[in-house]
């Protein structure tokens, strides 16, 4: 039987692409591709990404220097990449594990890689069995403000208004007083209540876009 990549991740849920030893694609699956931005009908196989997509492949060489590394040794990496994805070239973090990849014989041929929405474990949600949250930039339409938004993600971490004018740039005065209208908007009056609404609401997946930068680290 021919060895065949695409019968291994043409049906992968998650956005996936298999490399050869010297970062040529040799296939990626429909999902890298809304993910990367790459139409359908263009080909990919035996190109690089700075063939592909010469837009992005400057900030994407780190990923080739990671996929050398799992070459070389052998074993997967971890990495958390912080970029602009997707046909919206939405800022956003997402999780790749790069895996070294075998041919039917054995024989090493390259790289695997996997990407996934990266999810957030705050301490808090470990201690209180949650699960992990999926961090998000973006909101779909609600009633609040993005500066009101900013304002409930520096509140929900726990930081006291005084830190959270201080954070935006606010007086302490501007800062009471943001906290006093997104309580009214929310009908709550107390801090456990404001904890339940924002968990309730899924406004506890929220990062502001500003705090996000475009990045590739390393986490194993």
């Amino acid at each position: 039987m021919n060895f065949n990549p695409k019968d291994i991740l043409n049906n992968h849920l998650h956005p996936c692409h298999i490399r050869d030893k010297a970062s040529r694609y040799v296939y990626m699956n429909l999902a890298m591709r809304e993910l990367f931005n790459v139409p359908t009908g263009v080909p990919i196989e035996g190109k690089r990404l700075s063939e592909i997509k010469p837009d992005i492949s400057e900030f994407f060489e780190g990923l080739h220097q990671q996929e050398e590394r799992v070459i070389q040794k052998e074993t997967s990496v971890s990495l958390l990449i912080t970029a602009h994805f997707g046909k919206e070239t939405r800022l956003q973090p997402t999780m790749v594990d790069i895996h070294p990849f075998f041919d039917e014989t054995g024989q090493l041929v390259g790289t695997l890689a996997e990407a996934r929405q990266c999810q957030f474990f705050s301490l808090l949600d470990y201690l209180q069995g949650k699960s992990p949250k999926t961090l998000t930039p973006s909101l779909p339409n609600t009633m609040l403000t993005q500066r009101e938004l900013e304002i409930i993600f520096y509140g929900y971490q726990g930081l006291s208004s005084k830190e959270v004018a201080k954070s935006l740039h606010l007086s302490r005065r501007a800062a009471d007083n943001k906290l006093e209208g997104i309580d009214e908007k929310m009908g709550i009056h107390h801090q456990k209540g404001f904890r339940k609404y924002i968990q309730d609401s899924g406004l506890n997946h929220f990062i502001p876009q500003h705090l996000l930068a475009s990045s590739i680290q390393r986490i194993d």
